[in-house]
């Protein structure tokens, strides 16, 4: 997801939560919509991370699951890798 894209969701966001008084915070509303969205960020690029490190996997292992669906054989290892680095995914 591009930044902009993720400014205006922690925009949205930020707003439903102050407006909702479902958050109570001292901070400025420019604060916590950039909590909101470095935590988004972060969380993107972890999962990019383990993407990346499960076609790594997969592909090193190639020649051992010949036949085997390789989509499925993806996402258990991206799950594997997820759950190991204690990531929700």
């Amino acid at each position: 997801m591009t930044d902009k894209v993720l400014h205006r969701v922690a925009e949205r966001l930020s707003r439903a939560l102050l407006d909702g008084k479902l958050l109570a915070t001292t901070e400025a509303p420019a604060a916590v919509e950039k909590r909101i969205f470095d935590a988004l960020k972060a969380n993107f690029q972890e999962e990019a991370a383990i993407q990346r490190e499960a076609e790594r996997i997969l592909e090193e292992n190639k020649r051992k699951m010949m036949g085997m669906d390789q989509r499925t054989l993806l996402n258990k290892i991206k799950e594997k890798v997820a759950r190991e680095r204690g990531f929700v995914l």
